[in-house]
């Protein structure tokens, strides 16, 4: 059944502008859709968006065959961490604090990006080379 509008009727549709599902009034209607809707809570003027038909269920995948050729290499986390201990040669990795002032070429051990060194001093930030790549840090 198709549902019939009319300008000035109002209906329920998402708003942009209030980030949820609003009460608006149809301005304009094209064909028996309507165009431009007026948001009753925000008065903004937006497009009518239709409601989206609910997805259909994904087809079920076929499994890879595994290929034996070679054998997979150490997950890239492990290399990292082997040549960033390598590399640090017997000095200690401090925990991390922004109340530290940090060093070029000084450790620390941040509680979520782990092991890093730290690449340039500027102010008061510090990039820090970590297994993720490069963070921009606070440091005093």
């Amino acid at each position: 059944m198709l549902k019939s509008y009319y300008a000035g009727m109002e209906i329920d549709a998402p708003c942009g502008r209030c980030k949820g599902e609003t009460r608006h009034r149809i301005l304009s209607i094209t064909n028996g859709t309507p165009e431009k809707l007026i948001c009753a809570t925000c008065n903004s003027i937006h497009k009518f968006r239709p409601e989206r038909p609910a997805p259909s269920p994904a087809a079920p995948r076929a499994p890879k065959m595994a290929t034996a050729a070679t054998p997979r290499p150490a997950s890239s986390a492990t290399r990292f961490q082997e040549l960033m201990i390598a590399e640090q040669a017997g000095s200690r990795a401090l925990p991390y604090s922004p109340s530290h002032s940090w060093t070029e070429g000084a450790w620390m051990d941040h509680p979520s990006f782990g092991l890093g060194k730290v690449q340039r001093k500027a102010g008061r930030k510090a990039e820090v080379l970590f297994r993720d790549g490069l963070k921009t840090l606070i440091s005093a």
